[in-house]
């Protein structure tokens, strides 16, 4: 249970990172407090619902059924991120929010056709906002703490 535990902490947090991360980007203009109060409530409240419902799962559907439930609610979470990939650039086209790195490729490929200078400054945009996963061990203490907190 404690690797269990373990393991969960250290997918929550860079997943809490990227639930704001996307928050932030849709809400930067107008609202940004509120939806971030209600990612911090929907996980709280989440976890809350989790804990009360694994004890009368295990005792009605035997002692893996928690497990079965939280792998169906996974896969239904990559489901809905895989809609949330196919919609993004809706999304930020109907919101007017910044573009990510994969966006400014694109549209940078699609202008090199018609204008060089604008298409070679979409793709130096671009290389800026990249995340390299070797640049992530090199991320300081503050965050590796904030990190091991979380685990907790």
């Amino acid at each position: 249970m404690a690797f269990g535990l373990f393991v969960f902490g250290m997918g929550s947090t860079p997943l809490a990172v990227v639930q704001e991360t996307i928050v932030v980007r849709f809400f930067r203009s107008h609202g940004l407090g509120v939806s971030m109060a209600f990612g911090l409530i929907a996980g709280k409240g989440s976890s809350f619902v989790a804990a009360r419902t694994s004890y009368p799962l295990t005792v009605q559907f035997g002692s893996s059924a928690p497990f079965y439930v939280a792998t169906l609610l996974t896969g239904f979470s990559v489901l809905i991120n895989l809609v949330y990939l196919m919609c993004s650039r809706w999304l930020v086209n109907s919101t007017r929010a910044e573009l990510e790195a994969p966006d400014l490729i694109r549209d940078a490929n699609q202008a090199a056709q018609a204008d060089a200078t604008k298409a070679l400054a979409l793709k130096e945009t671009a290389e800026k906002r990249k995340v390299r996963i070797i640049e992530i061990a090199e991320l300081g203490d503050l965050f590796w703490a904030y990190v091991n907190l979380n685990k907790a």
